[in-house]
């Protein structure tokens, strides 16, 4: 892959409460149907505050914001973002509950502070990614939502970097 550089980022991690449970239950066009619904409804909120979905580890969704490109505006944009895709989750749920279904639950973990990123991989499969403590640290706050029955949890790091600008 290239090189590879530090960067300022912001990780987003999320996941659904009780995923392994639900699809368990349900036919497995079921599990991919709503799983679908649901990532289309967050991956376009992502994308328009300028984030980029790293990749999806089954019902989680990994984003950056500060990688490939970087702008002052992450922390708000990510932050902003987080605060959409609770309001996209209602919406949905609103629909889901209409057709007869249950309604979803989410944690969301969001950190910022520097991290490698590169194409990681062989020749066989790259992907561009985003690696180190930042990240792993981003996983165990979404991780910690639970434990706070908390749906968004966001580290000190991204409030130093947002200033006055949200109500924490």
């Amino acid at each position: 892959g290239d090189g590879g550089q530090s960067k300022e980022v912001v990780v987003f991690f999320s996941d659904i409460r009780g995923f392994t449970a639900f699809s368990e239950k349900r036919k497995p066009e079921e599990v991919v149907a709503m799983l679908n619904e649901y990532f289309a409804v967050m991956v376009a909120i992502i994308n328009r505050h300028g984030g980029v979905v790293d990749k999806f580890i089954g019902d989680a969704i990994m984003a950056i914001w500060g990688a490939p490109k970087t702008s002052d505006r992450d922390p708000h944009n990510a932050l902003r973002a987080c605060i959409e895709m609770r309001r996209g989750l209602e919406k949905l749920n609103e629909a889901r509950i209409a057709r007869g279904e249950p309604a979803l639950m989410i944690g969301m973990g969001l950190h910022a502070g520097t991290a490698i990123s590169g194409t990681i991989g062989s020749d066989e499969r790259m992907e561009y990614t985003v690696i180190g403590n930042t990240v792993n640290t981003a996983s165990r706050i979404e991780a910690s939502t639970k434990a706070f029955g908390a749906d968004l949890l966001v580290s000190d790091d991204v409030i130093a970097r947002v200033g006055e600008n949200f109500i924490i």
